[in-house]
């Protein structure tokens, strides 16, 4: 039988260098939060469509979720919002309500419909601790 050798008797790999610095190729890399998309999000609550409340200072709208982060929220609306207006969010996952206040960082019209980006002010603890969960949750289904 051969000898294993231990990792005290493997030489080390002295000069072994890199030239270069890593650097996020991707919009993804460069995130602050983990996105779930609608697909992710509807397997775990085992529902096809997930519907959002929506209101600015003249008008509530109903929209369907795109994708949903800690920081923020993508949804699709009938209307075109206006970047940097203040808005309420609600939605209903499972049996949890949240609602809070977003800030409309992008918009952009796609087809009969518009996309929104809003990152979330003053979302409460217990509310980012459930959407981190979820990701958690998302992650755990995949590798099992």
């Amino acid at each position: 039988m051969e000898k294993k050798n231990g990792w005290d008797e493997i030489p080390s790999l002295e000069g072994l260098g890199v030239d270069w610095d890593y650097k996020p190729e991707t919009l993804t890399d460069r995130r602050t939060f983990r996105r779930m998309n609608t697909d992710d999000i509807s397997r775990l609550f085992d529902m096809d469509n997930i519907l959002i409340k929506l209101a600015t200072a003249q008008q509530t709208y109903d929209g369907h979720l795109v994708d949903l982060s800690d920081g923020g929220i993508g949804l699709r609306l009938p209307v075109l919002l206006n970047e940097n207006e203040t808005v309420k969010i609600g939605l209903l996952l499972g049996g949890k309500k949240i609602i809070t206040k977003g800030l409309v960082k992008h918009v952009s019209k796609t087809g009969k419909s518009c996309k929104a980006g809003i990152k979330f002010v003053d979302i409460a603890k217990d509310n980012v601790e459930f959407i981190s969960g979820l990701y958690a949750s998302k992650v755990f289904l995949h590798a099992h």
